[in-house]
């Protein structure tokens, strides 16, 4: 089996361009994304191994829908520096850093509600 990446890029709709640009590059920062493609009705970031060249997470105006997705950390810092950002950057928490064991007995996690209710995750399995 090769080295294929499942999934190219993903999609989310937002209600607020900027608010949601600022907060999805302060708290992807901590995970090595940065900022990618920008347009009036798109943003774009890339964590440098997508093979898609426009980045492999958008960010387009429109109206938002419910979805739960997580990023990849690689040190329980990352994810406290992604949900202490995350808090700053006007989201909120909806689980604070720590051990999910009903999972795994390394999943460490934290989850956060983006400005249009996402919950997004940041999970570190060491």
């Amino acid at each position: 089996m090769d080295d294929k990446q499942m999934i190219n890029h993903i999609n989310v709709i937002v209600s607020d361009l900027k608010r949601s640009t600022d907060f999805y590059e302060s708290v992807l920062a901590v995970l090595g994304y940065r900022k990618k493609l920008v347009s009036e009705q798109t943003v774009s970031f890339s964590d440098g191994l997508s093979s898609d060249p426009g980045g492999d997470l958008w960010l387009s105006v429109g109206k938002p829908v419910s979805g739960h997705f997580a990023f990849q950390a690689d040190t329980h810092k990352e994810v406290h520096d992604f949900f202490e950002r995350g808090i700053n950057y006007g989201g909120k928490s909806n689980g604070a850093p720590g051990y999910r064991v009903h999972y795994h007995p390394q999943y460490y996690a934290a989850y956060l509600l983006d400005p249009d209710g996402y919950n997004i995750e940041a999970v570190c399995h060491k």
